[in-house]
């Protein structure tokens, strides 16, 4: 039982992972100061959160 939540936590956290890069990605595309926040107000919580709830998965 202990090992299907620790699945589904790094599943999410890869999730999390995955789409923050893909905004990162997106925002990269444009040359517009609305963008550099998307990257960082959407995009960098997203991979930090997806980083965090994998280390904590692993405790």
């Amino acid at each position: 039982m202990e090992n299907s939540v620790t699945e589904r936590r790094i599943r999410w956290s890869s999730i999390l992972i995955a789409a923050g890069l893909l905004v990162q990605l997106g925002t990269l595309s444009t040359t517009h100061p609305l963008a550099f926040m998307g990257f960082l107000m959407v995009g960098c919580p997203l991979v930090a959160g997806g980083i965090l709830l994998y280390l904590l998965s692993l405790i």
